[in-house]
């Protein structure tokens, strides 16, 4: 005969009760799913501005003559990047903060160098969001667990290649629906996502045929915006 002090799963009541009371409320559930909810609105939301107004294309094939910002998607763009700041300084996460500081120091010099009228390239605006863009890359390529650094440098600090960096974000953006731009699935986005990381690409190795105009610096915000917002999202799962 059992233990009238046990369950039905072999548990003595008192561990039951003390599993039971800690489970999360239905009141603490229901205000998770709202978060949630909330969370992923903000990032459809990111993403259709950002499809909307990102306005770019491969740098083999780009003059920059050709392009100009209009002002709404210049403010659109620093909203939700402000926006995406304030999200990483939120989190508590003192490496996230770090790169939330570095992500306003260079809002700030891009739109400085943007109302200059002598300063004819927003160079340490784009320099300071793109070094940003990767810190951001590289905490979801730390926070991957499909994801092993390429080696580790002398600092003992892991290293990842561009290529595990962009297929970290492409993963995580996919799993955020970033790329689920209604009508064409995304293909649109995806095209624009793959001319932006060119452009990041030689303008971070220094290459002599980098752009460093307005509407880059643009599309950078966007991008630093979403993915400060993924990366949020991706910091709220872990934790």
């Amino acid at each position: 005969m059992s233990d009238s002090n046990e369950s039905f799963f072999g548990l003595s009541e008192e561990t039951l009760r003390a599993a039971t009371d800690a489970l999360p409320s239905q009141e603490e559930l229901d205000s998770l799913v709202e978060a949630v909810r909330r969370g992923q609105e903000r990032l459809e939301r990111s993403r259709e501005h950002a499809e909307e107004y990102i306005n770019i294309g491969p740098p083999w094939n780009y003059d920059p003559d050709n392009y100009s910002p209009s002002e709404e998607a210049i403010l659109t763009a620093m909203k939700w990047t402000y926006e995406g700041r304030e999200y990483l300084e939120g989190t508590g996460d003192p490496d996230l903060e770090i790169i939330a500081g570095r992500i306003e120091e260079g809002s700030k010099s891009f739109a400085e160098e943007s109302d200059d009228s002598d300063t004819e390239y927003p160079y340490k605006g784009l320099h300071l969001l793109l070094s940003s863009l990767d810190g951001l890359i590289t905490w979801l390529c730390e926070n991957d667990p499909d994801i092993d650094p390429n080696h580790c440098n002398d600092g003992d600090e892991p290293v990842y290649l561009g290529r595990q960096k962009k297929s970290a974000l492409e993963k995580w953006y996919d799993e955020h629906a970033i790329f689920g731009v209604e009508d064409d699935e995304g293909d649109a986005f995806r095209e624009k996502w793959n001319d932006f990381w060119h452009h990041r690409h030689r303008i971070m190795h220094g290459s002599p045929y980098a752009y460093y105009d307005e509407n880059i610096g643009v599309a950078t915000l966007f991008f630093v915006g979403l993915t400060a917002h993924v990366v949020k999202e991706r910091y709220d799962e872990l934790n």
